[in-house]
């Protein structure tokens, strides 16, 4: 594979690469939304969170390797930053949805739940904090269903970006190193 097919494929690699990274953030919103009403959701939440940056150094160690130890670091870093994208895209998308259509009322019922918890921690200053989101849900200010989806969208892109940032450098200082044969 020469060098400039190698460039035209991290997109494309990172598209698809992109899509299992989308279910596993798909999963992880999914699993903070069902916490709500089922308890046993809340446990795959910590175990996805772990796993995304898990599969992106994967993916990420897995497309150097196919350019044969060839990929720069922005090669790598921008295949990261595909692959954060599209699987945010996907996530805001499942947000989108489910918000508006499924549990329209999720994110005000969450807000006031946490508002009751803060008030219930007794200290004057979770009180205040109580008191502002209340205020929050009083005046109308939760956010709407593509507000989360686009907060979501880019919080993951960038903490993508960041984190594939990272992984192209250690992949790179790694080098290509010869699999274990038995």
């Amino acid at each position: 594979m020469n060098k400039n097919s190698a460039t035209n494929n991290v997109y494309r690699r990172g598209a698809s690469d992109g899509a299992v990274m989308g279910v596993v953030l798909c999963g992880i919103f999914a699993s903070w939304a069902l916490s709500m009403r089922v308890s046993a959701a809340s446990l795959a939440f910590p175990l996805l969170c772990v796993a995304v940056p898990v599969l992106a150094y994967v993916q990420l160690r897995r497309a150097y390797r196919a350019d044969g130890g060839m990929s720069t670091f922005p090669m790598l870093w921008m295949h990261g930053i595909c692959i954060f994208f599209f699987g945010s895209l996907l996530m805001a998308a499942l947000a989108i949805v489910w918000l508006r259509w499924w549990e329209p009322g999720l994110v005000g019922e969450s807000l006031s739940q946490a508002a009751d918890v803060y008030a219930s921690l007794g200290s004057p200053e979770a009180r205040a904090m109580a008191d502002d989101v209340r205020a929050v849900i009083d005046r109308g200010l939760v956010p709407r269903p593509v507000d989360v989806g686009l907060a979501l969208l880019w919080g993951g892109v960038f903490s993508g970006s960041i984190l594939s940032m990272i992984f192209a450098v250690v992949i790179r200082a790694v080098g290509l190193r010869p699999h274990n044969k038995r």
